[in-house]
């Protein structure tokens, strides 16, 4: 009893001596922050006017992108679709979110439609240069720790914050950002602060690489979410099949490795759309002669004002005797440079193949070398 007793009497005498505070109401507004939260999403907000289909496309894209934020990396050989997966999902997050901003590395073509924007090192050239001018005269032990600091910064100011917002980021030669021969690059540890932060940002950034190995273990392969493999069809070269995986990055082995079921994405990017553009089949060579039956009978049916896709396979397929594979294998030839193939050109029409250049890729020139 005399030892409670001593204990409660030092309080008392503790709380007599401390300095009276302000009402908690008149602190709230810098205790609090009352904005919107994790937790406070209210749901997917898509373009009005989609089809009972393009809205579960839309939910299932959002549902496996964990709500369109997250980091994914697009690998596969010269020619197997990277930028055609990378501008196909672009594309269609532009069409379903529309309160997703689009930042891309490269400029697409005007097929494409509008765009928030690029995002490269020529967009944040000064603000790598301080990084670069702040690890001048730093040993080579110190550089990565101040470029890092350096780069978390910038990743946490204001400016990044506006930039990067609900966005969806694509990078055309990702390897280039992240590349591991360039540990001390600004970009790279710019990159890597933007993959910490990219759930505080709601950020999904989607790249491309050929081989996971040239992607740097420290600032990129932590924070790789899932993984997306492209594979070309051999026999009809315009479709495409990609494999998506939610991934995660094993330290002790230096690999990315699967944690869940693949998902298989086909696409076709010759397929004449309807939502890109206007939508039209348009005659480019009114002289020319058709090589085949099928071809006389497409043509002479754009001439006669079947100028959609779906118009021209309903007509055919209805009082012809063409299935849609013709059809569609018909068009291919008329209007894409097709492998093994004479090109034609006879007609245009718009495509996923239209929205993009593939030769268009950035030329990266940051570099901070260790003799800097």
């Amino acid at each position: 009893m005399i030892w409670e007793e001593s204990v409660v009497a030092t309080l008392r005498t503790r709380e007599q001596d401390m300095p009276k505070l302000p009402r908690m109401v008149e602190l709230d507004g810098d205790l609090f922050d009352e904005s919107a939260g994790y937790e406070d999403d209210t749901g997917i907000k898509l373009t009005k006017g989609l089809s009972e289909r393009e809205r579960k496309q839309a939910t299932l894209i959002y549902r496996i992108f964990n709500e369109l934020w997250g980091l994914c990396i697009i690998r596969g050989d010269p020619g197997a679709g990277k930028d055609t997966f990378l501008n196909w999902f672009l594309f269609t997050c532009k069409r379903f979110f529309p309160e997703k901003r689009i930042l891309r590395d490269e400029k697409p073509r005007k097929l494409f439609g509008s765009y928030a924007g690029l995002f490269n090192e020529e967009r944040i050239k000064e603000d790598l240069k301080q990084m670069r001018d702040v690890a001048k005269g730093v040993g080579i032990g110190q550089m990565d720790a101040v470029l890092e600091v350096a780069a978390d910064k910038w990743a946490k100011s204001d400016r990044a914050k506006v930039l990067l917002q609900d966005s969806i980021v694509g990078l055309t030669e990702f390897w280039k950002y992240v590349y591991n021969r360039e540990p001390h690059n600004p970009m790279n540890k710019t990159m890597g602060g933007i993959h910490k932060m990219k759930r505080h940002f709601n950020t999904l950034i989607v790249g491309c690489t050929q081989l996971e190995s040239d992607l740097d273990k420290k600032t990129c392969k932590p924070f790789i979410d899932w993984r997306v493999t492209c594979t070309r069809s051999q026999r009809d070269t315009t479709r495409y099949t990609f494999i998506l995986e939610k991934v995660k990055y094993d330290k002790r082995m230096d690999m990315i490795i699967p944690i869940g079921r693949p998902f298989a994405i086909p696409v076709d990017a010759g397929k004449p759309r309807p939502y890109i553009g206007d939508g039209k089949i348009v005659i480019k060579k009114h002289y020319y002669r058709p090589e085949n039956p099928e071809e006389a009978i497409v043509l002479a049916a754009i001439k006669a004002g079947l100028d959609t896709y779906e118009g021209l396979v309903e007509f055919l397929e209805a009082e012809g005797d063409m299935s849609e594979f013709e059809i569609l294998a018909t068009l291919k030839e008329l209007c894409l440079k097709l492998p093994n193939k004479r090109p034609k050109f006879a007609i245009t029409y718009p495509c996923l193949y239209f929205i993009f250049n593939s030769r268009s890729a950035p030329q990266l020139r940051t570099s901070l070398k260790v003799s800097d």
